[in-house]
């Protein structure tokens, strides 16, 4: 492949950009190392996978309110049946 570089302007959600930023700067790498990464198995795959969206901040909330209470030992279930599911749900 040709290694001249060029530049890319794409346009892309704020803060998607900031979160995706963030990450990659926690795991040593730059966001373009990422990006070029994506590409280059674009092209040798040549296919498109899209994974589930990325949470909006109720459901981050959420998921870290679940993730205090299992570190807390705060956990329900299994339950045996959906009835039981519910009694303790409206409990």
């Amino acid at each position: 492949m040709n290694t001249t570089q060029t530049t890319m302007l794409i346009k892309t959600d704020k803060t998607l950009k900031t979160r995706a930023q963030k990450l990659a700067r926690e795991m040593g790498l730059p966001l373009g190392t990422l990006v070029n990464n994506y590409l280059k198995n674009f092209i040798i795959e040549r296919e498109v996978t899209f994974i589930s969206p990325m949470p909006n901040k109720k459901t981050i909330k959420a998921i870290e309110e679940s993730r205090r209470d299992l570190k807390a030992g705060k956990t329900y279930g299994p339950f045996d049946t959906v009835s039981a599911m519910m009694k303790s749900l409206n409990s």
